[in-house]
């Protein structure tokens, strides 16, 4: 049994006559009753009669005939999926972040990668820089995003993201008249902090401690975005990554520039030992394009004064 005794037998069957199976084929009708005969001498089979000039299929070529095309549908389905993966339509990517990205900046990520590529399937864990550091050492994402980095073996690490830190203040707080806030406008506020061991925290301490600018630390919590949060309900003032704005605005939170400059650090953290696919590449390249825009918004935020305005969607 051989590929053209199939195509043969297949195009008898959808034509319902040599002739017109020659036709289809784009050869001649003797060539498609031999082939025929082949199959029927090699399967053992008698797939077709001829009564008063008709041909007509026997059970045995009906029975085979269905056999063909579950083969046919799951040929065009391998092809299809060969389709695909050469154009990256299907796939998995794995994704784990701190959550200061992970809340309101990769899902716009997400959401611009999926115009292109909607059939993918994306896992989005958000971690402690601990844990994520640890999932990417371990080769058990496709993508990683860290604040703090540290020697790792089998991990490519690339800078993301490096901003300055802004000053976090409620609606209607005194300070939205400063253009730029400093430590000595916050002296005796409450100040809601990141934890002891963080290290923008321990930038944060060390300018107000050099200056002898005391604050009230009443209010400690693990992610910029819920320090924000705790903001906008006007529990404190902080200074926070400006990555974080865009999802409070709606809440107006009012933001202002700090001097001297707090340095928010981001890092990718690529798994070495997993090859980066394509699908990983063309998320990596929207991602840096959201970013993008992600700056553009803040730089116009900060530049007029201005509460941040929800954003356009």
């Amino acid at each position: 049994m051989n590929l053209r005794q199939i195509d043969a037998f297949r195009s008898v069957m959808e034509c319902g006559s040599m002739t017109a199976a020659a036709r289809a084929l784009g050869i001649s009708q003797p060539n498609v009753s031999r082939l025929i005969a082949q199959l029927e001498a090699t399967t053992g089979l008698r797939l077709f009669e001829r009564r008063a000039g008709r041909l007509l299929t026997t059970d045995d070529g009906n029975a085979l005939h269905a056999e063909v095309e579950r083969s046919h549908a799951g040929l065009r389905r391998v092809q299809q999926a060969a389709a695909d993966i050469k154009a990256f339509k299907h796939g998995r990517l794995r994704i784990v972040t701190v959550p200061a990205l992970g809340y309101g900046f990769l899902p716009r990520a997400i959401r611009a990668f999926r115009l292109d590529h909607p059939d993918v399937t994306i896992s989005l864990q958000l971690r402690g820089s601990a844990t994520v550091i640890q999932w990417a050492g371990a080769q058990q994402c496709d993508i990683a995003i860290a604040s703090n980095i540290a020697e790792l073996a089998g991990v490519d690490v690339e800078p993301f993201a490096i901003v300055d830190g802004v000053c976090a203040l409620p609606p209607g707080h005194p300070l939205a008249a400063t253009r730029i806030v400093r430590p000595r406008h916050l002296a005796g506020a409450h100040f809601v902090s990141l934890p002891l061991d963080d290290d923008v925290r321990g930038q944060i301490d060390r300018i107000f401690e050099a200056r002898r600018i005391e604050r009230l630390l009443s209010l400690e919590t693990q992610y910029s975005a819920t320090v924000c949060s705790l903001v906008a309900e006007g529990l404190g003032v902080s200074i926070v990554n400006p990555i974080s704005l865009r999802d409070f605005a709606h809440r107006g939170l009012v933001v202002r520039r700090f001097e001297p400059r707090v340095t928010f650090r981001s890092y990718l953290l690529i798994p070495r030992h997993r090859p980066r696919s394509r699908l990983a590449e063309a998320f990596l390249a929207t991602m840096r394009q959201v970013y993008r825009e992600e700056e553009a918004y803040i730089r116009a935020a900060m530049g007029d004064r201005q509460r941040l305005a929800a954003p356009v969607r």
